[in-house]
């Protein structure tokens, strides 16, 4: 048994080849098979105790389902994907792509694959570097929720909220949203969830402070949450937080590689491919780039996206980012930003500086 320097997971979903898989790559001095798994879940705990370099999924049929169990483990883990199919059918190749996997091999008795072509496929692979895609939450592994009752206020049914704010902020951002919170009524018709940067263990204070000062109801954010109408949820940096279809938020483990807590970028794509065009994404004060590649997430599915201006803000970097990126529809003072969101969610007021 080798020492290996590549670690990789196997996920088997049937193939009939999995141990002369095996041999094939440890025949390499390098390639360690650290684990495998037969099904999706322990797939999913495997990846998070051994830490593999790559995954390779085998699969004896090729199918909708499959590709489902690809965007389901992307969902939860940013790890290199290889597709190795023992069965001819390659119609949904393109699918396993775009949910996250790097490449698909088919390998046949017809059409077999050299040891040597595997070994390249794999160290090629394990050099991408890849990240979580959160679509695959949509399809979640537990139980669907039930279906709302009749009886629930009309005022708090998705269809009915004008939109979804979702804002993105770091340095500077407990003040400005004090201030922004401040100036929405009560009656704000909208959820509002906010990612802001903050060190552990202090979320707890700024929830109670920011409720303090504001009409709405503010509170820490928690796996399963329903998002609701006038309520702000506050997400906790020990952990990432989205929205999945049904409203309920889902909890995503930090990882040690993660710079900012909790993600943005995290939060305001989940808000993008649940709500769409009733998504609107509003990103502030803060260092660095964290809620770019959300905002612009939001931008590309239809929704509305405000900044807040670099003379308001106290370090204007996240904001500036999206803005020189061309993903703002409106920059805004801070003193502007609730005056805008009253008017987009009252009467449906919206001047865009974009075509």
């Amino acid at each position: 048994m080798n020492s290996g320097n590549i670690r990789v997971l196997i996920l088997d979903l049937g193939s009939a080849s999995r141990n002369e898989l095996v041999r094939q790559l440890e025949e390499h001095p390098h390639i360690k098979v650290v684990g495998q798994a037969a099904h999706r879940r322990l797939a999913i705990r495997l990846l998070q105790q051994l830490m593999p370099d790559l995954l390779i999924l085998t699969l004896d049929t090729s199918s909708a389902d499959n590709v489902e169990v690809v965007e389901t483990i992307m969902a939860t883990s940013a790890i290199p994907i290889l597709v190795m199919r023992f069965c001819p059918e390659n119609q949904w190749d393109d699918d396993y792509i775009s949910r996250g996997a790097l490449a698909v091999l088919h390998h046949s008795s017809d059409s077999p694959l050299s040891t040597d072509a595997l070994h390249r496929k794999v160290e090629l692979l394990v050099g991408v570097k890849v990240i979580r895609h959160i679509k695959g939450l949509r399809y979640p592994t537990e139980p669907v929720m039930p279906v709302v009752r009749a009886t629930m206020d009309a005022a708090q049914m998705p269809q009915d909220w004008p939109f979804v704010l979702a804002i993105a902020c770091s340095t500077g951002g407990p003040q400005a949203l004090s201030k922004l919170l401040q100036a929405l009524p009560g009656s704000f018709p909208c959820p509002v969830l906010i990612a802001q940067h903050i060190a552990d263990g202090f979320a707890k204070d700024m929830v109670r402070w920011l409720d303090s000062v504001t009409e709405l109801k503010v509170r820490l954010a928690q796996e399963d949450d329903r998002v609701k109408a006038g309520y702000v949820y506050i997400l906790p940096p020990e952990q990432h937080l989205i929205v999945k279809n049904n409203q309920r938020l889902a909890a995503i483990p930090r990882q040690d590689s993660d710079v900012y807590h909790p993600s943005c970028n995290l939060l305001l794509e989940s808000v993008a491919e649940v709500f769409r065009e009733k998504a609107v994404g509003l990103i502030m004060t803060g260092m660095g780039s964290d809620g770019c590649r959300g905002i612009e997430l939001i931008f590309r599915r239809g929704g509305r996206t405000l900044a807040q201006d670099e003379e308001s803000s106290v370090v204007f970097g996240m904001n500036k980012n999206a803005i020189d990126k061309q993903l703002i529809h409106r920059t805004i003072p801070l003193d502007g930003l609730a005056k805008a969101l009253l008017a987009m969610a009252c009467h449906g007021h919206f001047e865009s500086k974009l075509p």
